[in-house]
């Protein structure tokens, strides 16, 4: 079989994944900015906002993966959680008060929350019942988000600037509009066969899953910590110039997405657990590394291990928890999904918290104690999975 017609069937699933992207990377990298200029709040309820509907997000991902591993359509699922961002879209375009935009992410975003994690569902289930490379084909996915949110910050940043935020806001419903028409009209229909459905948690569910998980979790933060604090550490207190951090994060998004297509196929090679554990490595050698660099050629070179360390973290990770429950396709890539954004969370809150006490050089440190966890977690994981073989 040629490569271009192996290809095919995945494609409506990497275009559904580019979509789903899309529509988030025009959105929630200007929240806080959203919040901040538009809404004139003080700083503290950016926190408020991002708690409460990151908080209720996570329960109403999980429960939507639930419906899924029951048997409801998951492309029907995954079009409910699209709508409910557009509504919140235009609840922000008509908001001028702090209270509409809490309202309207309490009560929509955190359905939306859901969009990438049923997307993830939707490709899962597809993939059960193809006799394709599991671990390529979610790399493949993985790497149509990160392309999304290449293209989509700068864009976002740029529509803000010329013409406001309602402009980047409509960009989103348009994506929302455009990705909901797909899912229903060109992916073809998917739901959990019987035997997911009888599957409970109970027993299903074992102590490598949630060490995983943490896994998961652990690269997210560490990420996010240094990605909160990074330009601030760049410009003010090394006083390097202002369009390096900009630069900085195009390097890495270049070399990070070719790097998950990578880990794909390291993983047909060697355990998946064993290639995350050197994700990791890579991890805590790129924070040292970014702790002692003064230069910005020393940064910008640094940006390899960065793209090592989180393309193949993020290339394996979703492989390998769904290798721990495999008949649970909708709570895995919920709770992948979730376990990603609490990373997130714990990250931004992290980078702050440290700033504010120390500095934002210091925040690399938590990165790297972050990194040396999660890099624990996977060698204790190696160790069960050995001793029970």
């Amino acid at each position: 079989m040629s490569s271009r017609h192996a290809f095919s069937p995945q494609l409506p699933f990497l275009l559904l994944s580019l979509l789903t992207g899309l529509t988030s990377s025009f959105v929630t990298p200007l929240m806080s900015y959203f919040l901040i200029d538009e809404i004139n709040v003080e700083p503290i309820y950016i926190s408020v906002y991002m708690v409460s509907v990151t908080l209720s997000g996570l329960v109403i991902s999980q429960y939507l993966g639930h419906l899924a591993d029951k048997g409801f359509n998951a492309n029907r699922l995954y079009g409910l959680t699209m709508i409910c961002v557009g509504i919140a879209m235009v609840a922000f375009i008509f908001s001028n008060q702090f209270w509409h935009v809490f309202l309207a992410g309490v009560l929509f975003m955190s359905v939306g929350a859901g969009a990438v994690s049923q997307m993830l569902t939707v490709s899962g289930l597809w993939a059960k019942n193809q006799d394709i490379d599991l671990a390529a084909f979610n790399s493949k996915v993985r790497a149509a988000i990160s392309l999304a949110w290449v293209v989509g910050p700068p864009m976002a940043f740029t529509l803000v600037a010329s013409f406001g935020f309602a402009a980047s806001f409509y960009v989103a419903i348009a994506c929302v509009v455009t990705a909901t028409l797909f899912v229903v009209k060109v992916v073809p229909p998917q739901q959990a066969c019987q035997h997911s459905q009888n599957t409970t948690l109970k027993g299903s569910l074992s102590l490598p899953f949630w060490l995983v998980g943490l896994a998961v979790l652990a690269g997210m933060a560490g990420n996010v910590m240094y990605l909160s604090s990074m330009p601030l550490y760049v410009m003010q207190e090394l006083g390097l110039p202002e369009n390096l951090p900009g630069l900085m994060m195009g390097v890495v998004a270049a070399l990070e997405i070719p790097t998950m297509l990578i880990a794909a196929k390291l993983a047909r090679r060697f355990p998946p657990a064993g290639v995350m554990a050197v994700a990791f490595l890579f991890g805590c050698c790129f924070y040292i590394g970014v702790y002692f660099s003064q230069s910005s050629w020393e940064l910008l070179s640094l940006q390899i291990l960065n793209a090592l360390f989180y393309g193949l973290y993020a290339g394996i990770g979703l492989t390998l928890l769904q290798q721990q429950a495999p008949n649970l396709t909708g709570f895995t890539s919920a709770f992948y999904s979730n376990a990603t954004r609490v990373g997130m969370m714990l990250g931004t809150i992290g980078a702050g918290t440290v700033a504010q006490f120390y500095s934002f050089r210091a925040a690399t440190i938590g990165s790297l104690c972050i990194a040396i966890f999660g890099l624990s977690v996977l060698l204790v994981f190696m160790f069960l999975k050995r001793r029970a073989s």
